[in-house]
Formats: structure tokens, sequence, C-alpha cells
């Protein structure tokens, strides 16, 4: 399947937000602003490195011990120079704005091989390669309806949307927006089954393409935002992926030599005070309750935590902002990191690429970098998400490391216990400062909400992953961090 553009006007906002990542905000004589940014995550770091060059004073409050986010590289128990990708794990080759920071802090970056022919399947019991699949799709023994025999998951979905793609690739923007309103009450699920333009799919279809494309766990969520922003992004063919050497976090981190002395770790927010002519926020410290004022907020705070926040007066946020942020879902995610002191999976064909099961581990993906050196390596053992990383919420990370070495065992043999070293896991939907991995929105979202999420409030103005048209991508927060940071510098009180 080719790609498509969710929004025309994404590639003029890259044009212009490109300049702005290369020369910073443009000089509009605007007046110089005291700024309080919340959140320390991609979206607040793009935003407070911006304003701050643009001559503004910034103060960037973390309820967190560390800056990035949703962007997170463990490093321990692992071997010195070994780490696992707790967060954003790969960057699509047409994020232009991520791969543009990158490049402006002179990091070097690697394929992240997401797939190969040599990947496994452990679907129904049976373990294949993904050659020997394409080559027989009906291997795995999914009971399809006759005229679905023979076909790939990838085959399937594609009939399935090829018609609404082709109207949405070759639409105006006005027709863009008209199909998006008359195709927003739709799931994922609902679409594929009752499908208005195209084919529609049996059951059993469908379970196939939720389990072996990875949308098995939110068949709920809108159909628009999962085809726009997960199958658009993951599975199309002309997308590769890359990742930082040495740990996707060295992105966030090459902001903090700019914005050290402005950034409050430990400082959990818990009430915004908006006045006529200013903000408070009040936030609980490492020692006691502090207080912060400046002339206006950027929350980049995810909205399932937001909600924790006492806003006062009530009212300086409307109804429909309120109702965003209490109804906005948010995916779980839970991963498992292993470590062992040899790279078995290299003797068996595994260079990259991942492994795709119906079991609990869902994912397992095998490492681009180091490959055929000698010593220790890590394999993301286990990446699920939706509501099959609620099946790992209730174990301890003992457990889910220990599952998940047995899993691996069954694939690969004794030869992964006897090299086992190390394990750790997280869990995005425990996380206190994200409460899940990333936005989706519902059935009848898409077309109401990208509006009232990014519409300021008073002095408050919102920014983050949830609030751009790039959900669940560090591009999106990107995105978001400029466009607040414009927003605000372009306020002329």
């Amino acid at each position: 399947m080719r790609r498509i553009d969710p929004l025309p006007s994404y590639t003029e906002k890259s044009e212009e937000y490109l300049k702005i990542i290369e020369e910073g905000l443009p000089d509009i004589g605007a007046p110089q602003k005291d700024i309080l940014i919340l959140g320390a995550g991609m979206a607040g770091l793009v935003t407070g490195y911006l304003l701050k060059q643009a001559g503004h004073k910034v103060t960037i409050i973390e309820g967190n011990d560390r800056i990035g986010g949703r962007v997170h590289t463990i490093r321990e128990p692992f071997s010195e120079g070994n780490y696992f990708e707790a967060g954003a794990m790969r960057i699509p080759s047409h994020h232009v704005l991520t791969l543009s920071w990158i490049n402006k802090w002179s990091l070097s970056i690697t394929p992240f091989i997401t797939s190969t022919p040599n990947d496994l399947l452990y679907v129904n019991g049976k373990l294949v390669r993904r050659y020997q699949y394409e080559e027989d799709p009906a291997i795995l023994k999914f009971p399809l309806l006759e005229d679905e025999k023979g076909k790939t998951a990838e085959q399937l979905l594609q009939e399935a949307v090829s018609s609404f793609v082709d109207l949405y690739r070759n639409a105006n923007e006005q027709q863009r927006e008209l199909l998006r309103r008359n195709f927003d009450q739709y799931s994922m699920t609902t679409f594929l089954r009752n499908n208005p333009i195209g084919r529609t799919l049996s059951t059993h279809a469908i379970h196939k393409i939720q389990t072996l494309l990875g949308i098995e766990g939110f068949p709920s969520l809108s159909f628009l935002d999962t085809l726009l922003n997960i199958v658009n992004t993951i599975f199309m063919e002309d997308v590769s992926f890359y990742e930082i050497e040495g740990g996707n976090d060295r992105l966030p981190y090459s902001f903090y030599p700019y914005l050290e002395e402005d950034i409050y770790l430990n400082y959990v927010v818990k009430k915004i005070i908006q006045h006529d002519k200013g903000v408070e926020v009040i936030t609980e410290g490492p020692q006691s309750i502090s207080s912060f004022q400046a002339d206006y907020v950027i929350t980049t705070i995810p909205f399932s935590v937001f909600q924790f926040i006492e806003v006062e007066p009530y009212h300086s946020i409307k109804f429909e902002k309120w109702k965003a942020i209490r109804t906005l879902p948010y995916v779980s995610s839970v991963k498992v990191g292993l470590e062992f002191d040899k790279k078995f999976w290299e003797e068996d064909g595994m260079l990259g690429g991942k492994l795709i099961t119906d079991l609990p581990t869902q994912f397992m993906y095998y490492p681009s970098l180091g490959i055929g050196k000698p010593g220790p390596g890590v394999l993301l053992g286990s990446y699920s998400w939706g509501e099959n990383a609620r099946l790992w919420e209730s174990m301890s990370d003992e457990e889910r490391v220990e599952y998940a070495l047995t899993f691996i065992s069954r694939i690969h043999g004794q030869k992964a216990e006897q090299t086992f070293l190390a394990g750790t896991s997280y869990n995005w939907g425990q996380n206190r400062f994200s409460g899940g991995c990333f936005s989706l929105y519902g059935p009848y979202q898409a077309t109401t909400y990208p509006e009232i999420i990014t519409m300021p409030e008073q002095r408050i103005h919102f920014a983050g992953e949830h609030t751009s048209f790039m959900h669940a991508w560090i591009e999106g927060a990107v995105e978001s961090g400029i466009r607040a940071a414009l927003e605000v510098h372009q306020l002329t009180e």
C-alpha cells in the first residue's frame, strides 16, 4: 500500500516549521513574555528552546525525575553500552521535523529494521517465516471465506480500504474534510465489517488483520485515526525507519544544555489559576508546595493526566475542551527488555526484524544495532499495546520478564534461558505522568476534536502529541511544540 498524507496542510506547515527549526521564531517585534511550560517531554523541550532563543523567559515544570517524556531509554540493569527503548523506538523516514532536530544536534542515526523476509510468525499454534506465509497465506490456518483465502493480512486490508484511500488521496482539502466527516462514525472494526464503499470482510479476516498487523488492541477506536497514523505509517511499503545511535533519549537530552537552568524536575502540577493579567501554577515539589507565576502557560501534559489538575476559575476552560480532556482515549503499552550474553537469534537468521504472535507478547523485535558483533545483546522481548497491554498490567516486573523469557525459549530453544542475563519491563498505562502510551481518537472525534483540543483557553495554550494530527509519534509532539511556541510568541498583549 502507498502512504497517504493525512493533511495537505502538513506539507505546507513542514516548510514553515523546518525554517523555524533552522533559524528560530520570526522576529516580529512582539514583546518579551514570561512563559510556564508544563512537561519536559519532546513538545515541552521544543517549545521551551524556541521561545528562549527568541528572547522570552521560560520555566519548564516536570513531574518526573528526568526529561524526555515518552522518549525513554532504559540502560539498567543491562551491560555497559546496552539499553532498550521503553518508549519511542523508531523514527519514520518522512517525519522531517524530528529528523531536522536530529540533524541540528548532529546525532547519528542508523536504520531500524522493522521487518525482513525472515520475520517469524507464531499464530494459531504454528511457527513460520514471513516468506513462507507470503508464499502461502493459508499456512496460518485462519478459517476464512473462500474469496478471502490465499491473501495476506496486508492484502485483505488493502482490499477493504483501497476505495477510501483512493478517494482521500485524490481529493482536495474541502473534499477530504467531507470524507473525514462522513467516515468519522466508524471504528476500524465497524468499517471493515460494514464497509460502505468497498470490500466487507468476515470476522475471521478482521481478526487476521488485527492480529498480524498489530491493531488488535484498539478495535473500537477511530477508523480514520488508526488508518492515517498507525497503518499509514507502519505498514506502507515506501516507509523506512531509523533509530538514534546510543539511544533515542539522546534527542531530548540534546536540548538540556540550553534549558537546564530553566527546568524544575520532580514538581507535580496540582492547580492552575487564571487571572486577568497572568496565570499561577501551584506544584507539589520535592520539599514543599510551590507557586510559579507567568504571563502564559503552555501545557503539554497528556489529557489522561491533566484531568487531575484543578483549574480556577473552572469555566476559564470551555465546556467542549473539558469534554475532550475527559473523553480522549489513551492507548496503554507494556514493553519487556531482555539481555542475553550471546546473540543467539542471529544464528536463527534474525538480523533485525520481528516476531508476531497471537499470544500476549504480541510483538518481539530483534536488534538492528550491532548485527554480527560479539557480546551481549538486548531483545525487545514483548511489545503489546491497547487492550493486549492490559493483560500484563496486573503482573510484577519479574513476572513479565519470566513470561517473555519463557515464550522466547519456546521459539529459540534452551539457549535463550542458558544465555539470559537480565531483564526489565515498562508499563505506560501505570505511568502517572503519561496515563498511557499515546492518544487515538474514538468514533465521532476525528473531525471535531482537533480544533477544540488546540484552541487556547484564555492564558493556557496546549501542545503535546495529543494536540497534533500525528498521534503516537515523536513527530506529533515536535509539530505541536513548534505550533505552540509560534502561537505564544506572536501574541502582542
